[in-house]
């Protein structure tokens, strides 16, 4: 295992942005580069990029649609790493160019823009997407096309390795995995809140929803808890009603709520609520959204989530709010994983001197040491995936407050 760091520096310069797909664009952007014509091969399309004026950096995430507050809030964190860096001079005296596309949440979407980064852009690195339903097929792309992607919030297990445990080479995330983040959660409810029967409530064919409630389910029994009920609905559902009728029949003393869409966490919460149902709720990242307290209107009171540090550094606080100051919108954590995905890529073509894919690949898998704004993360260079401390959020009012740092036991 190796330590990850970046250093965020302060210059301010406009950045040359592509913008394909969707999203919002940076503040000062030129016209979009022509696109390169498709090499014979994977490795020949990424070769324009080490040797020209330029080296290519890809985006891709949700940048449209129910969840794109994330999606454009990492773009926006990658787009004022880019221009800090190019005002200091750039990686190994190139500017560097930020290639955003929008992959809509959906794993369909979201190969296709890799492969058209690959193919037409001759990016050197891609950072994203925060879905492991995304990644995990993106992974394979990566592996044949020889060109490194760094997942951000998507932390399935199959997002590095294949079914077999086998290594995706080229694949690469910042965050922790499910079975860390379940099994804190599960230990928390149990060892700290001293809860021990519950209901866990997630999404039908969600890979990150069915995983981690997975993981909370082993940790919580494991820790003497009892689950009295378990219940799920389809991706689009709006209405929980039937569901809760159930759990509210059992009196759990807390509903692990499992759900990767904000708005639906809050609409939850709202009809549990109204419903008479009264006892703790608790989630995982899915639920970190600066607007998810608010949306909730009081119905989450007291109740936690768990997730990454976010913004309790005085530099990542600054950062979050130098986004907001440039693009308005809330301090969303993603624009912490975009700016340091940048930043570790930088940190990797310096080491290796060389901004080519294949080179790029090896320095990321032997990073020594890289403390990030999102904080010091530990990597496993034989799984690629990091390991870091977990921060528990409380909901009091119309925020969520930051309660404390938490590790698996």
């Amino acid at each position: 295992m190796k330590k990850l760091a970046a250093i965020l520096l302060s210059a301010a310069m406009a950045v040359t942005l592509v913008a394909c797909g969707g999203g919002s664009t940076a503040p000062a952007s030129s016209a979009p580069a022509e696109s390169a014509a498709p090499a014979e091969s994977a490795e020949e399309a990424a070769a324009p990029a080490a040797e020209g004026d330029t080296i290519k950096i890809g985006y891709i995430s949700d940048l449209t649609g129910a969840t794109s507050l994330w999606g454009t809030a990492g773009q926006h964190g990658a787009e004022l790493a880019i221009q800090d860096i190019n005002a200091e001079g750039g990686i190994l005296g190139k500017q560097v160019e930020l290639i955003a596309m929008d992959g809509k949440g959906e794993a369909a979407d979201s190969v296709s823009a890799l492969k058209k980064m690959v193919e037409e852009n001759s990016i050197v690195a891609e950072i994203g997407t925060n879905f492991s339903s995304c990644n995990i097929p993106m992974a394979s792309v990566a592996d044949e096309a020889h060109v490194p992607i760094i997942g951000t919030a998507a932390s399935n297990e199959l997002v590095t390795v294949d079914e077999n445990g086998n290594l995706h080479p080229y694949s690469f995330r910042m965050c922790f995995i499910d079975s860390y983040l379940g099994t804190v959660i599960g230990n928390y409810a149990t060892k700290t809140l001293g809860m021990k029967n519950a209901a866990l409530f997630t999404v039908a064919g969600n890979t990150n929803s069915e995983s981690v409630g997975a993981f909370i389910k082993d940790a919580f029994e494991a820790n003497g808890g009892t689950l009295v009920a378990e219940e799920q609905c389809q991706e689009g559902d709006v209405d929980f009603r039937t569901q809760l009728a159930n759990i509210g029949s059992k009196n759990p003393e807390i509903i692990f709520v499992v759900m990767n869409d904000y708005a639906k966490t809050a609409t939850f919460a709202k009809q549990a609520r109204e419903m008479g149902i009264e006892c703790l709720l608790m989630g995982h990242d899915g639920w970190d959204s600066a607007q998810l307290a608010g949306e909730a209107g009081g119905a989450l009171e007291g109740c936690y989530y768990v997730s990454r540090i976010g913004f309790n550094t005085p530099e990542a606080k600054a950062f979050g709010e130098r986004v907001v100051a440039e693009y308005g919108g809330t301090m969303e954590a993603e624009c912490l994983f975009g700016r340091d995905g940048v930043y570790w890529i930088k940190d990797a073509i310096e080491r290796a001197g060389s901004a080519d894919p294949e080179a790029v690949r090896d320095a990321l898998e032997q990073t020594d040491v890289f403390e990030g704004l999102i904080g010091t993360l530990v990597m496993d260079a034989e799984t690629h995936n990091p390991s870091m401390a977990c921060a528990i959020y409380e909901c009091k009012g119309d925020a969520f407050e930051f309660k404390e740092i938490v590790e698996a036991q």
